[in-house]
């Protein structure tokens, strides 16, 4: 392969992700995000480039606070262990099986679906 000049590199660019984003299904943010990169690329318009730069860095944006708010497993079994220790739970078989449970359910569970399910429980509660 030779080098390419940058005119070269752009084209290869938009037509690689034209391929991308037509693999990718879609209404899905991450072929919006694609896609706006792509019309970046291929408009002389500066309010369409702005237009894509703005869309683009709203879901770089987005996916950093959900990457930063994203409660691990490993996070969640350690609180629910320091929770049972705290409460003092007599029997540790009792103990161990809710943790287990607690584990498969968490592996099972979308994040979305975890705080849906946590916030029907607490509103439920305050009543």
């Amino acid at each position: 392969m030779t080098l390419l000049d940058d005119t070269e590199k752009v084209t290869f660019l938009i037509s690689s992700l034209d391929r991308h984003i037509k693999n990718l299904p879609s209404k899905n943010a991450f072929a919006n995000y694609l896609e706006s990169i792509r019309i970046f690329l291929s408009t002389n318009d500066s309010i369409n480039q702005k237009a894509a730069i703005s869309n683009s860095e709203l879901f770089v944006d987005n996916l950093t606070y959900q990457l930063c708010n994203q409660i691990t497993a490993k996070r969640a079994v350690g609180t629910l262990i320091a929770s049972l220790n705290k409460v003092g739970y007599l029997e540790a078989m009792d103990a161990a099986a809710i943790i287990l449970e607690f584990e498969q359910l968490l592996e099972q569970l979308s994040l979305e679906e975890a705080e849906n399910i946590c916030k029907e429980r607490w509103e439920t509660q305050e009543q």
